[in-house]
């Protein structure tokens, strides 16, 4: 199976991210509800469950997409025979390297939100 290439890797990571953030983002926001002392209903019960969605589905596509070019282009340096038994390693090192790669962009973005809530002297 050859490698796809960078436009399918990137369009795939993307999509894959909005898709996570459409389907668990309103989840988590029940959940969050659930778990608010004033009780479900006070909290907003199921009104307004999808508010905030776009702005992280604009945050994660980029990261998702970062992840998915990082795990495939790892793998692509990492030539394994298709029989070998390090082929594990292979993926693992890969979803390693693209899993710091995300983390760095998560990092960054982070910072800049939580350094940008702060006045200088």
């Amino acid at each position: 199976m050859d490698a796809p290439g960078f436009t399918a890797s990137l369009v795939a990571g993307g999509v894959a991210g909005v898709s996570v953030d459409l389907i668990l983002f309103p989840l988590d926001t029940i959940k969050t509800r659930l778990q608010s002392p004033q009780g479900f209903n006070k909290a907003g019960g199921f009104r307004g469950i999808y508010a905030g969605v776009p702005s992280a589905a604009v945050g994660s596509f980029p990261n998702a997409a970062a992840f998915f070019l990082t795990y495939e282009y790892v793998k692509s340096l990492l030539h394994t025979d298709s029989t070998s038994h390090f082929k594990p390693v292979k993926h693992m090192l890969a979803a390693s390297t693209g899993e710091v790669v995300h983390g760095c962009f998560v990092s960054v973005g982070k910072c800049g939100h939580i350094c940008g809530n702060h006045s200088l002297p």
